[in-house]
């Protein structure tokens, strides 16, 4: 190779650093809740097919992993169904936070235990241990299996800040990821359990929650219109302002077409 041609090809490596064009064979790495995994399955599916160079990799560990890894820099974007949290951001101040969509949380029940509706202090007190038979909150005789979530879950996060407000769990089993706490209450007459709203379906029962008097049942309509208590912020993290193809990838997913996919997922698309 002559110099230059060498120089050549020196000035467009540099050209690819400076402007953030990805090689041939890089990766942009997601990693963290599971809760955003459809979402992000069905972003990499459509982004890929619109941009073949953009090459995205979906993988679990949950929200505490997920924003760990890119304060870490072994992950591009941390998937968060919780907010960073404080401890987390004056560690390392570059984080920032991407509102890509919401979810609703629905408190799930067997099919023995004979209630449609629950107030946030019932669910409290079969959490923190002062209830401990459905009898006690108007459904059927018999003893309350409680189920719940790892603690770096969006999802625990979520149903701790808003349901316990700090009170310690009294749990009997604990499971990993949402689908694993589907199966864990279907699969348990007496089960009680947590769940993002797209895991709902006919063979799991979501219970409305008594809000001032009133039942409100688990909807995205009623998310939106902030009639129902629990939900939260969907979040994509990035170790500061993102820039170059993953700049082009974060601005997409607030387009049309990735709201659709939010919605189509079975989440709820920002307004």
């Amino acid at each position: 190779m002559t110099r230059n041609l060498i120089l050549v090809a020196v000035l467009v490596s540099l050209s690819v650093g400076l402007f953030g064009f990805p090689d041939d064979g890089d990766e942009t790495l997601a990693l963290g809740s599971t809760t955003l995994h459809p979402i992000m399955n069905e972003f990499k599916a459509e982004y890929e097919s619109e941009d073949p160079e953009f090459i995205l990799s979906v993988t679990g560990g949950g929200s505490g992993q997920g924003v760990n890894s890119v304060a870490m820099g072994t992950a591009d974007i941390g998937m968060t169904s919780r907010e960073v949290r404080d401890i987390e951001q004056e560690a390392e101040p570059d984080l920032k936070s991407h509102v890509i969509g919401l979810d609703g949380l629905a408190i799930v029940v067997g099919s023995n235990a004979g209630v449609s509706d629950l107030t946030l202090d019932q669910v409290k007190g079969i959490y923190s241990g002062d209830i401990n038979n459905w009898e006690e909150v108007g459904g059927n005789d018999a003893p309350i299996f409680v189920n719940t979530r790892e603690a770096g879950s969006g999802t625990f996060d979520c149903f701790d800040r808003i349901v316990m407000d700090g009170a310690a769990i009294d749990f009997d089993n604990e499971v990993n990821s949402n689908g694993g706490m589907k199966g864990a209450v279907s699969g348990n007459p007496n089960a009680i359990g947590y769940v993002g709203f797209n895991f709902l379906g006919d063979d799991i029962t979501a219970v409305s929650i008594v809000v001032d008097g009133e039942a409100v049942a688990p909807s995205k309509e009623n998310v939106m219109d902030g009639s129902y208590p629990l939900h939260r912020d969907l979040i994509l993290v990035t170790n500061g302002e993102p820039e170059g193809a993953l700049k082009d990838f974060m601005e997409w997913t607030l387009s049309p077409a990735a709201q659709a996919i939010v919605e189509e997922a079975g989440y709820i698309p920002l307004p």
